[in-house]
């Protein structure tokens, strides 16, 4: 995470705007919330509502390409379409003096379920069980509307708190999701770039061999590794390199709780074994019937 310069109040990324400028004529940016490949995202509180509110900005490298450009609008429009309390909420989208497109938040307090497991360890079943119940609320919503959102794994799913205190799981990221006819979401050139987009150990054999063949059952994939990690702190397919990953994810079967020493409730373990079958026609068919599989662990 980049610092802010005591002087020039900039981010540490010349870029981005800096602590204390006016982004859009109403956004007052804060502080750095955090950096990453593709941009940065600063807190920022509204001039006249004083919200505060999360500004991501991409990278005016990153900007220069209009595939990556397309995927960020693409992003918001795809986010601001569920009504569900557990995605997080996309409240405004712009450009900057440079031409380097932003998007507003809803800012959350939290963290994501994988600093949670790297700051805590694994975590109960019942605990795993309840956030990942959270998140497939919002995944039917899209997936009834034909929207895949095929990055789902820990670091997208953030943990923060509704008013009363109770825990609240939010859908970070839909960046990279797809619309099952891919005419819906800009033609086969942004379905084309997207190709290799997301995160392997969380991919489903299909989504790693063609994004053609992706629907919904590849997202229940995706939560069920979510599912072994948050409980195990492993990953089921490992190997040496990303593409020895990808070859045990076509071809291997994944690892099990057994074999990592790990106790859980009678009938768990078949819950996320049949999330992992290679073939998706022996998945869950939907969000709403892994749910019912899972609500008597919660």
């Amino acid at each position: 995470m980049p610092t802010s310069d005591a002087t020039t109040g900039r981010t540490g990324d010349t870029s981005a705007p800096g602590v204390g400028e006016l982004v859009a004529g109403k956004y007052r940016v804060e502080h750095v919330l955090g950096r990453g490949g593709m941009g940065v995202v600063l807190l920022a509180v509204h001039e006249q509502l004083e919200d505060r509110v999360a500004l991501k900005v991409l990278l005016p490298e990153v900007a220069r390409d209009q595939d990556v450009v397309d995927r960020f609008i693409h992003e918001a429009r795809a986010a601001k379409s569920l009504r569900s309390e557990n995605v997080v909420r996309v409240l405004d989208i712009g450009t900057l003096e440079s031409g380097t497109p932003f998007m507003v938040m809803e800012f959350l307090e939290g963290e994501d379920l994988n600093a949670l497991i790297e700051r805590g360890g694994p975590l109960p079943v019942v605990d795993a069980v309840d956030h990942v119940l959270q998140a497939m609320v919002a995944l039917a919503e899209a997936h009834a509307s034909g929207l895949v959102h095929r990055d789902l794994k820990p670091a997208n799913l953030f943990l923060t708190q509704r008013s009363d205190g109770s825990p609240l799981v939010k859908v970070l990221d839909f960046g990279i999701s797809k619309r099952y006819q891919p005419d819906l979401v800009g033609g086969a050139k942004l379905a084309q770039t997207q190709r290799l987009m997301g995160s392997p150990l969380y991919m489903s054999p299909e989504q790693l061999r063609s994004v053609r063949l992706v629907d919904g059952r590849s997202d229940l994939w995706s939560l069920g590794v979510t599912l072994f990690e948050l409980t195990t702190g492993r990953c089921p397919f490992e190997a040496e390199s990303m593409s020895a990953v990808m070859i045990s994810i076509a071809n291997d079967p994944p690892m099990t709780f057994e074999r990592l020493g790990v106790a859980v409730p009678d009938g768990f373990e078949a819950v996320v074994m049949r999330c992992l079958e290679k073939d998706p026609a022996r998945r869950f068919a939907s969000a709403a019937e892994l749910s019912q599989a899972l609500v008597p662990y919660a």
